[in-house]
């Protein structure tokens, strides 16, 4: 039987520096983020990325038993991709880079993969090409890109800025790209003029997402805006991540973009309720949390 999704992008070793204090040794990325939301959804899910020894060594098989499929996991390298991230009062993140672990090539993907109804990129540091997109697309698949990692750039001291970059190489192959709130930089004052341009080099959606603002949806249907959920949120990473990995899972069983992204925008402000890599919420939840967006 055919994965539902298969999540493309490192896991990430995070250290979060707080107002409220400091927390060492968090697992983030896709694979964490998009992943867990995606088993909390009861789909079947199989990641793809790159770890370091100091991985195996602080965290035992840890994906294969919340769920993940890790066949695609990979040991390359002494360092898995470790950020040190750093929130101001308002969620805002300031970010150092301390390991890279190698990008993500065509050849990784394991065979069992290729069948996939569905891919998310969400790379953090480089690790996703155009090639690496180019190898999975179908016909018959939906991909999704989170392009973060693709605008960002690691300066000599480590620290993490995001640049302007082409992404027509990427969007040829995409069928969904999101922008977060960190890059949303890069698209200029005038948001929706921009996202045409994004979905006129191949997406069929693009989505802006501004943290605890309205989002942006362009599609078919036109351009609509939504309100997130009102929470009181507690961590916002990863936010982005269950975002996309939730509209991800309803868009394929209902292709509705609309209802996909109410779906997608109640399930990243349950989860943001939560410090950390937990509080992943159910179909169930998520369901009754819509009405309230």
């Amino acid at each position: 039987m055919a994965f539902d999704v298969i999540v493309l992008g490192h896991v990430a070793i995070d250290v979060n520096k707080f107002p409220w204090g400091v927390v060492e040794n968090v697992l983030g990325g896709a694979p964490t983020y998009s992943g867990l939301a995606l088993v909390a959804l009861k789909r079947s899910v199989g990641v793809c990325s790159k770890i370091g020894l100091d991985f195996t060594e602080k965290f035992p098989p840890i994906y294969g038993k919340l769920g993940l499929d890790t066949e695609g996991m990979i040991i390359a390298g002494e360092y898995t991709t470790t950020f040190e991230n750093t929130y101001d009062e308002k969620g805002k993140r300031t970010q150092i880079c301390k390991h890279m672990t190698p990008p993500i090539a065509p050849d990784d993907i394991p065979a069992e993969y290729s069948d996939a109804k569905s891919f998310y990129f969400s790379p953090i540091v480089n690790e996703v090409t155009p090639e690496l997109v180019k190898s999975v697309k179908k016909s018959s698949n939906v991909v999704m890109l989170d392009p973060q990692g693709i605008l960002r750039e690691i300066g000599k001291d480590g620290r993490v800025t995001v640049r302007p970059r082409e992404l027509g190489e990427y969007l040829k192959y995409v069928d969904i790209v999101k922008i977060g709130m960190d890059e949303l930089g890069i698209l200029g004052d005038n948001v929706e003029e921009s996202m045409k341009k994004l979905r006129a080099a191949g997406p069929k959606i693009v989505i802006a997402t501004k943290g605890g603002e309205p989002l942006l949806v362009l599609s078919d249907e036109g351009t609509f805006k939504l309100t997130p959920l009102k929470v009181d949120a507690k961590d916002t990473t990863g936010a982005g991540d269950v975002f996309g990995a939730a509209f991800l899972s309803k868009y394929l069983i209902s292709r509705n973009v609309r209802e996909s992204a109410k779906f997608a925008a109640a399930a990243a402000g349950l989860k943001v309720r939560y410090r950390g890599p937990i509080g992943f919420p159910s179909e169930q939840e998520i369901l009754g949390a819509v009405p309230k967006l």
